[in-house]
């Protein structure tokens, strides 16, 4: 199987298992997230508390430390767990999203946009911010143990796995959702994978407005 192949399949189990993870998120661990059950649209709000920060700290491509706990408190973070070798989805959603800030005008300063590398051994920083780059320089991107990174995905109820040598393929998984968090990094919605970016830029300035 190739990694695309691979890619594929790993994503359809992904998508399968987010409505677990999320049911999960909410009735068990700390009992502080809760499972989103309000839709709009391609939207999913996360019901009663936001779900909380992981603790884990991490490091952007620049060098410097990033938590999830500590993004900016006055803008919300779209946050996506991806990597740079993903033939599609990954590129798609950044493109995406660039697309959608820029139709946004003034208000795209109230959003800041994070990469969390699921890849992390083959992402180095280097990589990492070169590809970034491609689709806008004020993307951050993130890096830190392959462990950690999918705890704290499961955190916010996004499930992705290591990476995996099978049968000479290298398998390698992404988050089926795009995060929003609020400025104490926690989450407070999830946009569908293959939201356009015309429905990103009418819903992102409603977000700002409520959580900001």
């Amino acid at each position: 199987m190739s990694e695309r192949q691979g890619g594929v399949r790993r994503n359809a189990l992904a998508a399968a298992a987010v409505a677990v993870a999320l049911v999960a998120a909410g009735c068990g661990g700390t009992g502080q997230a809760q499972a989103p059950q309000q839709r709009e649209g391609p939207f999913l709000e996360v019901s009663g508390s936001p779900m909380a920060a992981p603790p884990y700290e991490f490091s952007t491509a620049g060098g410097e430390p990033w938590a999830f706990g500590d993004v900016a408190d006055d803008r919300l973070t779209l946050l996506y767990f991806g990597y740079t070798s993903c033939p599609d989805v990954c590129p798609t959603t950044m493109a995406d999203v660039d697309a959608a800030l820029q139709r946004m005008g003034g208000s795209a300063d109230d959003f800041d946009v994070v990469m969390v590398s699921t890849d992390p051994h083959r992402d180095t920083a280097k990589q990492l911010r070169g590809w970034l780059d491609s689709f806008n320089p004020e993307f951050t991107g993130v890096r830190g143990p392959i462990a950690e990174v999918v705890k704290a995905a499961e955190a916010y109820g996004i499930p992705v796995e290591e990476p995996k040598r099978t049968d000479g393929d290298y398998e390698v998984s992404h988050g089926q959702r795009l995060v929003v968090l609020n400025g104490d990094g926690a989450a407070v919605g999830f946009f569908d994978e293959g939201t356009s970016p015309e429905q990103l830029s009418r819903m992102l300035p409603d977000l700002a407005e409520r959580w900001l």
